[in-house]
């Protein structure tokens, strides 16, 4: 069994909380953060590579939706990545994603909150999605988009004409040939979110079988149906930037726009009230 080394950088002083570098016997496997368990996770973990802006774990007290550590994530035109399994730069997508841990089991209820703004300059890529957070599946079905093999997620929150919307992929059909409708539910324009924190939370609740979703605080959601047809082996949440057909954009312009935007808050629990804190006043700042 390879043996994986964590090593603390750039944040000594955080004691818990801090970029981390993973390593095994053959040099560096991916970098992250690891994360206070007032998050409900351990750790964020991008395997697919970056560059040197393509993340940035930053401390300012004024500028953090709360305490004083926020991210910054950057993507630029030819920002494709890849890892063993999978390869952005032959599939049409450019991304710099964190993969949250642990992973979760689809039993009972799981929540999901964060807070993203976005930079003054933030341009929709439109006809190309822009996805801010997703739930993904381990052992779900398979099918396929846009002429790529595909393991569609459950959801995904993304920018596209104008607006943020929910996204909840109802999937039908067979599991190796599945048929994959997204649902998209407006959440709120763009312009809204350039400079100003926006907070999301949501709930997959497998057991009553529904679905809700919050935009700073005010319920925005409410699918009445469960949020899986097929019961993968476990579930697990990113944030970042993800854009997918990118080619659909580059049609009609010459490169992808730069995109910028920020994340804070990121945190996982069993009801709505462990992830946001408009509903929940009393959590405390993940850092």
């Amino acid at each position: 069994m390879k043996k994986i080394l964590i090593l603390l950088l750039l944040v000594p002083s955080l004691g818990l909380c801090g970029e981390i570098t993973l390593k095994n016997d053959k040099g560096n496997i991916g970098h992250g953060i690891k994360t206070s368990p007032k998050s409900g996770f351990e750790m964020h973990t991008n395997f697919m590579g970056k560059h040197e802006y393509s993340f940035q774990y930053l401390k300012d007290e004024l500028k953090a939706r709360a305490g004083k550590y926020y991210q910054r994530f950057e993507v630029r035109d030819g920002d494709c990545f890849g890892n063993d399994g999978w390869d952005d730069c032959t599939t049409d997508r450019e991304r710099v994603e964190l993969t949250a841990e642990p992973f979760h089991s689809p039993i009972s209820k799981k929540c999901y909150g964060y807070s993203i703004m976005f930079s003054d300059e933030f341009v929709d890529a439109t006809p190309t999605y822009t996805d801010l957070g997703q739930v993904h599946q381990i052992g779900g079905p398979s099918g396929e988009a846009g002429g790529f093999t595909s393991f569609p997620p459950l959801i995904q929150v993304g920018a596209h004409h104008g607006n943020l919307y929910f996204g909840w992929h109802e999937l039908s059909g067979s599991i190796s040939d599945v048929i994959d409708k997204r649902r998209d539910f407006k959440l709120k324009s763009l312009d809204q979110m350039k400079g100003v924190w926006t907070d999301i939370s949501f709930c997959l609740d497998f057991e009553n079988k529904r679905i809700d979703a919050w935009i700073d605080g005010k319920k925005k959601v409410e699918i009445l149906k469960s949020p899986i047809n097929f019961k993968p082996k476990k579930i697990f949440f990113k944030h970042g930037i993800y854009r997918s057909f990118i080619s659909q954009f580059k049609n009609y312009h010459d490169k992808m726009p730069t995109q910028i935007v920020y994340y804070d808050e990121v945190r996982s629990g069993n009801s709505v009230k462990k992830v946001d804190a408009n509903i929940n006043p009393k959590l405390k700042a993940v850092d």
